[in-house]
């Protein structure tokens, strides 16, 4: 019976000190970014769950209501999953550049070291990404990865309206009237 519940105890702590937890004092606003204990992926399962940083961020804004409006995570992609349809510059780095197009990003959790920091941002199918907020001595830390929260797009691309068609048709027209028109040919007295 002793064993048992020593074991337990062993198994409960365990799990709790792997739980994904807000930093006390780094998360003063979602938009600034709020640094997170432990890793983050776009799995649905696992300690590594992006569930698991999107209830700890409810959790802590429980308490520091400042932080924002709780979230909620629509995983789309992470830039180190085998199916990544983005574009990343500057991995291995501490800042770069991503792309996601056809997608409308408004998380984005950048992953280096043994933290992550998560960010709001207005919907957008690109931005810049660093590693600044994680705290680091000289040197920032190079990335890890990035997981990106949002929705699919629904903007169509762009379609000239009728109108600019008519304009465009009619500019080329003229414009090859004018060339296969022949000179009169000027004669002097």
């Amino acid at each position: 019976m002793l064993i048992t519940a020593a074991l337990a105890g062993a198994f409960f702590g365990a799990s709790a000190a792997s739980a994904t937890s807000v930093i006390d004092g780094s998360c003063a606003s979602i938009t600034t970014g709020c640094l997170f204990e432990k890793n983050i992926n776009s799995s649905n399962s696992g300690n590594a769950s992006y569930l698991l940083a999107q209830a700890a961020f409810n959790t802590y804004n429980d308490t520091h209501p400042g932080a924002g409006a709780d979230i909620t995570l629509n995983v789309i992609s992470a830039s180190d999953d085998s199916g990544f349809s983005g574009t990343l510059t500057g991995a291995g780095g501490a800042s770069g550049t991503w792309s996601l197009p056809g997608f409308l990003v408004d998380f984005v959790a950048v992953k280096a070291s043994d933290n992550f920091v998560l960010y709001k941002i207005t919907p957008a199918s690109s931005g810049n990404w660093d590693t600044f907020l994680i705290p680091y001595n000289q040197n920032p830390h190079a990335l890890s990865h990035l997981v990106f929260f949002g929705t699919r797009s629904t903007t169509p691309p762009p379609v000239p309206e009728p109108a600019s068609w008519a304009l465009m048709i009619l500019g080329f027209g003229g414009i090859g009237a004018s060339l296969r028109q022949r000179r009169a040919a000027v004669t002097f007295a």
